[in-house]
């Protein structure tokens, strides 16, 4: 922890937040009288912080990771007691010192867990003989082949299950079918095919919550997506690789970082546009978006968490980092791996970003789902006017159309977590918006806005 860091600005610690509702949170914190024990050292930056329990907040930050930890339950990360001693420091309120044996132990464990993780791979790189390195081949690939015998059974099960339905009608057992795709989801959970899983119990969430005409109409949509991704898995032998990798994605097979992290990559300055977490049961994602300056490409990051722990992208919306990142394989994937290593980030400045019309960004979508049939959203920029389409909706609107301004998906599939319109509503100052987002079959979600060239999260 002897390194320096320069210290953040203000609007550098509002993009590290999660969302707007801790900011205000870590706002009314950021006072020296609630604190104790605090300090800076190196990159290194620790507090406590008097809570509702009867012992204080311990909270300790790596502010060139970022790395946090905080002994406050919540689930947000990083949560208000870290931003506000960001706060602190950002504003010269932290004093340099010798760190915290909370702070110092942390730190310590950081680094041995780092030293450990590089000298496993290098023994395991170097360590084993050709006889075992084909004793371990084989095993995986029997292994493999377990695997797949296992998945065909459980997608051939699904695809019965979808053909069942529509001999009996999908007008019929509405009410009963949110509930047989949740029993589903746990069967392809046992089959290892994940991704499925995750895809059914999102359906039953959605298709739980609509009626009528619409609860079909979406069914019919999501059903056929299915039933196509069963018979591409049937015969990922005569796919192109491309397509066959990106079929291999949406069941859930995992690619090792490492064999990505071993293809070329893209060194850009890319600036973090948006991000937002998913929960879903005991599993958190946090799904952030990145746009390289000079290749113009964007990026998906994905950084996972189970249990109490709390997903943590190392890049955050408002920011630039300058890194090579690597593409996952697959037609139309757009999530990348990093190596291991701190993010450098500076504040997002002079970004002139892709905007599009409302039919542009429909165009784009348009392609994404012809590239990856089963892709859930596409990163897009979109500038119009913001008005209300009806009682429920709003929507961006130009000379070329209009976008519906779409919900993302609450945790569990419970209500919406951001409701588009009314949230975006809320925040601009303006009739005609610049919107970073994600664009689904629904429209887009709005993540955050476009403004004097850098991104203030929604």
């Amino acid at each position: 922890m002897s390194a320096t860091v320069e210290r953040w600005s203000e609007d550098h610690v509002v993009s590290a937040a999660p969302d707007a509702q801790v900011v205000r949170a870590a706002r009314k914190l950021a006072d020296p009288r609630p604190w104790s024990d605090t300090g800076t050292a190196g990159t290194l930056l620790w507090g406590s912080c008097t809570g509702s329990g009867k012992n204080p907040y311990r909270v300790s930050i790596d502010v060139a990771a970022p790395a946090y930890k905080c002994t406050c339950p919540s689930r947000k990360f990083p949560c208000k007691h870290s931003v506000a001693l960001l706060f602190l420091w950002s504003r010269g309120d932290v004093a340099e010192g010798t760190p915290a044996d909370f702070a110092a132990e942390w730190a310590a464990a950081r680094a041995g867990r780092a030293r450990r993780a590089a000298a496993k791979a290098t023994t395991a790189a170097h360590s084993r003989t050709p006889e075992q390195k084909a004793r371990t081949a084989a095993g995986a690939a029997a292994r493999a082949k377990r695997r797949d015998k296992l998945m065909s059974e459980g997608l051939e099960e699904l695809d019965l299950w979808l053909a069942d339905q529509l001999r009996q009608g999908l007008a019929n057992g509405v009410d009963r079918r949110p509930r047989q795709l949740t029993d589903l989801a746990g069967r392809m959970v046992d089959a290892q095919v994940p991704g499925v899983a995750g895809r059914l119990r999102r359906i039953a969430g959605e298709i739980g919550s609509l009626s009528g005409a619409e609860s079909i109409e979406r069914t019919v949509e999501e059903f056929g997506g299915l039933h196509l991704l069963v018979r591409a898995w049937q015969r990922r032998d005569s796919l192109p690789e491309d397509l066959a990798a990106t079929v291999r994605s949406h069941l859930g097979l995992t690619v090792r970082a490492d064999d990505v992290l071993a293809t070329p990559g893209v060194a850009d300055t890319w600036a973090v546009v948006a991000s937002r977490v998913v929960v879903e049961g005991r599993l958190t994602s946090q799904r952030t978006w990145l746009h390289g300056r000079s290749s113009g490409r964007w990026a998906l990051l994905l950084a996972f968490a189970t249990g109490s722990a709390r997903a943590s992208s190392p890049a955050h919306p408002g920011t630039e980092v300058e890194a090579t990142v690597h593409f996952y394989p697959g037609r139309g994937q757009l999530r990348v791996a990093l190596p291991d290593g701190d993010l450098r980030a500076a504040p997002l400045t002079d970004w002139d970003p892709p905007v599009l019309t409302a039919r542009r960004a429909r165009e784009a979508w348009r392609d994404a789902v012809a590239r990856d049939p089963w892709i859930e959203a596409f990163p897009a920029v979109v500038r119009g006017r913001l008005s209300r389409t009806d009682a429920r909706g709003c929507a961006l609107t130009d000379e070329t159309g209009m976008i519906p301004l779409a919900d993302a998906p609450g945790p569990d599939d419970g209500p919406p977590d951001i409701d588009g319109g009314d949230l975006l509503m809320m925040s601009v100052d303006t009739d005609e918006p610049t919107v970073a987002g994600e664009m689904t079959a629904r429209g887009l979600v709005p993540l955050g806005l476009v403004e004097a060239g850098g991104v203030r999260r929604l």
